[in-house]
């Protein structure tokens, strides 16, 4: 790409205005957006710098234990002294004053131990640090200046862990991904050829139709999964690329082929940053810039990658001959507690580097911020991004009509290739009618049956058990991907939410029909067409309210066992209080009733079940006037207090019901991802 780019004045800084007259452009950058290509190799460089970043964590205790605190404190001048110490020692330091440059072309290695913050760092420089408990000062800088509001159009993040669907190939995990991510402006056969040039980049042609693998599911290697998600960040061309440990858990041959090729991608301009615990010598001599973090997040040094070495010799701390230079490093700022000898002279060394730096890099140069905010001569050739056109790359989430078929597709394909699955959302329901019609088929008429119709009337409600255990068994992994898919911007929360319930429903009205056969036919309640998709409609409401609180608990609870440990009790709950339970209640827990939807289904199937039914009893059955002592159905309404309201108003708040709890999972959902509440979901 040809630019003719002349020498700036001292007067200005060309970047802050794209029409300076230093800078004549012979051809527009490759931009998303821009055009109908978008490049897979020249990109604009983003010069990254972090000024100042420091991130502390309020600790103080929070509900009931706050409250008792504050009850127990008096006013005054010196409580309140006393309060604003105490607040200051709540909030505990997890990143110190961290400066640093982080120049496009060349990869730029953040290293430190356990607890020095690495991770902290990256999610504040991506903007995903959020929480009332997290206190962020300093900023990032893009080309020197703040980008602010969303930065998935120039950034992409890629997390340590893969969070990928195990039934997919690589080919179709890629080509789902760039309908999902790409504009939707372009051509499908144009998305599906990035897809394919970025599986050949990233060296996944031989596993290209290898399914992802999984806990139950045998697939491609952890490199090849790493290479996945990488690829996947990077189909929208992103100029800058945060990678959370890339090589964490990875042989020391795959990792070295994910550092060459994240080498690939720097040398196309990117601006390419990466957390790392521990490096080889060979992969360390790959690292254009270092920045070097302390336990508790203390930076140590900041610069050139063949610089630090220098320092520390400066400093009195010779790396030997033959020792691999990152390992010299953390061993020079890890404080050795495992022998109490060397402890106090390790600590002395740390606070020793850390002052050191520290002192000598109080504040940027102006040299530096300049050398920073304006190309290098050695990449005034290239176009550098201004800000103007940073913002102009701001990249929507793909609409709704977009995101549903294809997420629709994928999810069908995901549940095909999962028997186990599908045994799981069609066997627990009729599993259940099954063994409901083994305990009470045949109904009879006599004396005895009353107790067996209200008992079986009684067990219908523990389908509301079966949603939950189906929800369960589905939707967790889904959340998973849905969460890392919304948070990097690729669609929203209305279309997620719609296709889990257009692969749900369809299940749920086939097994509530064949239920509905079991529990009319078989069992033999009255043989009427009113009856058998009354059951139906009884049977998908209950279905579906379980399913609705699973994705509420789910969703508040990342723990799968924690959130079904809770949703089980809340179930059994609203069991004990439901139908013939409930005759004897506190006035309060009656009212609460009105809330759950199993009081709806034997209140509106006992009339059906039973208006008209005639009992007969033995002769030593019989009262001493002669008669049974329960002849009709309609006695046994009046006896366990089912008589009382309309069926058909109750068919009503039992659909009312099923819409309501499913409003609430989404509003629940949409707050959870629109992070409009606490957020401890996801360790934020």
């Amino acid at each position: 790409m040809e630019r003719d780019v002349d020498k700036p004045d001292d007067s200005g800084d060309t970047l802050n205005d794209k029409h300076s007259p230093h800078v004549s452009v012979k051809q527009g950058p490759p931009r998303l957006g821009a055009g109908n290509d978008i490049s897979l190799r020249a990109v604009a460089p983003v010069h990254v710098a972090v000024r100042d970043i420091a991130v502390k964590v309020d600790v103080s205790p929070s509900g009931p234990a706050a409250a008792l605190q504050a009850l127990a404190a008096t006013k005054g001048a010196a409580q309140d002294a006393d309060a604003e110490a105490a607040k200051a020692r709540d909030l505990k330091p997890i990143l110190h004053n961290v400066s640093a440059d982080m120049p496009s072309g060349s990869l730029t290695a953040i290293i430190g131990g356990s607890g020095s913050g690495k991770t902290t760092l990256l999610n504040v420089m991506s903007n995903r640090m959020h929480g009332r408990r997290l206190h962020v000062t300093g900023g990032t800088l893009f080309n020197g200046h703040d980008v602010l509001g969303d930065l998935s159009a120039i950034s992409a993040y890629v997390m340590q862990t893969d969070v990928l669907q195990p039934t997919l190939t690589v080919r179709e995990t890629l080509r789902f991904a760039a309908g999902l991510r790409l504009p939707s402006w372009m051509p499908k056969e144009e998305k599906n050829k990035r897809a394919d040039d970025i599986l050949l980049k990233m060296g996944l042609k031989d596993c290209a139709d290898n399914l992802i693998g999984g806990e139950l599911v045998k697939g491609i290697s952890g490199g090849e999964k790493r290479r996945v998600t990488i690829a996947v960040q990077i189909l929208t061309d992103p100029r800058v690329l945060l990678l959370d440990e890339p090589t964490s858990g990875l042989d020391a041959f795959t990792a070295t082929s994910i550092v060459d090729v994240l080498r690939g991608l720097a040398e196309e301009g990117r601006t390419l940053i990466l957390t790392i615990h521990q490096s080889r010598s060979d992969l360390f001599q790959h690292f254009g810039n270092i920045l070097l973090l302390a336990r508790g997040g203390f930076p140590v040094y900041a610069g050139p990658g063949k610089d630090m070495l220098p320092h520390f010799a400066a400093q009195g701390y010779v790396c030997p001959r033959s020792t691999n230079p990152a390992d010299f490093a953390l061993d020079l700022i890890t404080v050795d507690l495992q022998h109490e000898s060397k402890e106090a002279a390790s600590r002395a060394t740390v606070r020793n580097l850390i002052d050191s730096w520290t002192n000598n890099n109080e504040k940027p140069s102006n040299a530096a911020t300049t050398a920073h905010r304006r190309p290098s001569s050695t990449t005034q050739q290239q176009h550098t991004a201004t800000p103007a056109e940073l913002g102009s790359l701001a990249r929507s989430t793909t609409p709704f009509h977009v995101a549903y078929p294809l997420l629709v597709r994928r999810a069908a394909l995901n549940i095909r290739r999962q028997p186990p699955l599908i045994s799981a959302r069609i066997m627990q329901v009729v599993g259940l009618g099954g063994i409901l019609a083994l305990f009470f088929a045949p109904l009879g008429r006599d004396y005895y049956s009353v107790q067996n119709r209200v008992g079986f009337l009684q067990e219908i409600p523990s389908i509301y058990f079966v949603g939950m255990l189906q929800n369960v068994a589905a939707y967790p992994p889904e959340r998973d991907v849905f969460a890392r898919e919304h948070d990097d911007g690729a669609y929203g929360v209305e279309a997620f939410f719609a296709t889990y319930a257009s692969v749900e429903v369809p299940f749920e009205i086939v097994t509530s029909l064949v239920f509905a056969v079991l529990a009319v036919l078989a069992v033999g309640l009255p043989r009427s067409v009113e009856l058998f998709f009354l059951m139906a409609f009884n049977c998908f409401c209950i279905v579906s309210c379980g399913e609705s609180l699973g994705i509420m608990f789910n969703t508040l609870f990342e723990h799968t066992g924690f959130a079904v440990n809770v949703t089980s009790v809340f179930l059994s709950v609203a069991q004990i209080m439901a139908g013939i339970m409930s005759i004897d209640m506190p006035a309060f827990l009656k009212d609460m009733n009105y809330l759950s939807p199993i009081k709806y289904v034997v209140a509106n199937l006992a009339p059906y079940s039973l208006d008209g039914v005639k009992f007969t009893c033995t002769e030593g059955q019989r009262l001493a006037s002669g008669r049974c002592p329960i002849e009709t159905g309609e006695e046994v309404l009046r006896l366990y207090a089912l008589e009382s309201g309309d069926a058909r108003l109750n068919v009503l708040w039992l659909g009312v019901c099923a819409v309501v709890y499913r409003l609430l999972a989404y509003a629940l959902l949409k707050a959870r991802s629109e992070r409009w509440s606490l957020r401890w979901w996801r360790g934020e």
